[in-house]
């Protein structure tokens, strides 16, 4: 049992590493699917031994091998939640799970959501889903939509309209109400607190997304 979890986290560690690297490089339109890994800091091409997942943060101390610049703490934190997302979920909602966190990451650092990705999470739902909650996910959409357009896109973006499709038909009607509104409370506290500790102002545009996505999990999972 032992070896298999350890097998089962290494790999989420790997797909983590993956996952990295996907959300490096697609806000900044660059190859992701062959080429070989970057110092983000020098744009040296790292080497094999340079770039494996959480050790070789650890053994060179957060530091770059080549150019001896601190590595971003994103890196290991995000093969860290993939590994521990591949332990405790079943493959399904795994898979899932690491869609959400790509998004999570990109628009939290960027503020876009990238359309494939959004149209991933509908595809899963469309697959084990009923028509009531494909109904649900396009009824939030809408009201998403009217949000966008009532505040000409400054309380909402069209790639948070476009994530609710995917992230509705998985939750259905009932929760779907829950989930949005957990995901306003959470994004109004959150404000308050930048705010408060003038991290923001009332002109400051911040993310919607992740607010949207980690209150899916939390009704997905903890809500009834």
């Amino acid at each position: 049992m032992y070896v298999y979890l350890s097998s089962i986290f290494l790999l989420g560690l790997i797909i983590g590493s993956f996952i990295s690297a996907l959300t490096y490089r697609i806000p900044r339109e660059l190859q992701f699917v062959k080429g070989r890994s970057f110092c983000d800091s020098c744009k040296k091409k790292l080497n094999w031994y340079d770039n494996i997942p959480l050790f070789s943060y650890l053994y060179y101390q957060g530091k770059s091998r080549c150019c001896n610049q601190k590595i971003s703490i994103r890196y290991p934190l995000i093969e860290i939640f993939s590994a521990i997302g591949i332990v405790l979920l079943s493959p399904i909602h795994y898979l899932l799970f690491v869609i959400c966190l790509a998004i999570f990451i990109i628009d939290l650092e960027h503020q876009i959501i990238p359309d494939e990705l959004s149209w991933l999470i509908l595809l899963l739902g469309l697959i084990n889903f009923s028509f009531v909650n494909i109904f649900a996910g396009f009824f939030f959409s809408l009201l998403l939509l009217t949000l966008y357009l009532i505040t000409k896109g400054r309380g909402m973006g069209l790639g948070d309209v476009k994530l609710s499709i995917g992230l509705g038909v998985w939750l259905g009607w009932l929760n779907g109400w829950k989930w949005l509104m957990l995901s306003f409370i959470i994004g109004g506290i959150v404000a308050v607190i930048l705010l408060l500790l003038k991290r923001a102002n009332l002109k400051t545009k911040i993310a919607f997304g992740p607010f949207l996505i980690f209150a899916f999990w939390i009704v997905l999972f903890f809500v009834k």
